[in-house]
């Protein structure tokens, strides 16, 4: 029996926030390494080692993977990730701010084009203002 109003209970925890709103990108650095000739990885896609491999008892809390799990804990991608560019999440990133570069190019040539005040100014102040284009164009796109 469904109380009215009240949702399937699966619906009442998806909408209550306990805290796990915010999710780690990767656990891979808390699950596991990969120990190989070249030395210790954080993960299947890093880049370099984070130790010799003759450490590897020691590289589980190594400075470099605890540097690595807090960045990622904080929801942020580490230094370390950013160099590993064949990592899916890392080119995800890339792939949201080059969305976001193009989007604000898009913004700034519609007022360029419909107020060339605007562009002579934002060309003179050496292209900040394009920045807070993004509200002006969303209010003079709705008239």
């Amino acid at each position: 029996m469904r109380l009215a109003g009240r949702g399937s209970v699966e619906e009442r925890l998806a909408a209550e926030d306990l805290g796990t709103a915010k999710k780690i990108l990767c656990r891979e650095p808390w699950e596991s390494y990969y120990i190989l000739r070249r030395g210790i990885l954080p993960c299947c896609h890093g880049s370099r080692a984070i130790a010799p491999l003759e450490d590897w008892k020691t590289a589980w809390n190594s400075p470099a993977m605890q540097e690595i799990r807090s960045h990622l804990a904080k929801g942020r991608l580490s230094p370390y990730c950013f160099d590993s560019t064949g990592c899916p999440l890392v080119q995800r990133h890339f792939q949201e701010i080059q969305q976001r570069v193009e989007e604000t190019q898009r913004q700034e040539r519609w007022l360029a084009t419909r107020f060339p005040v605007l562009r002579t100014m934002n060309r003179l102040l050496g292209h900040v203002p394009g920045k807070a284009y993004g509200r002006l164009f969303r209010a003079l796109r709705s008239l």
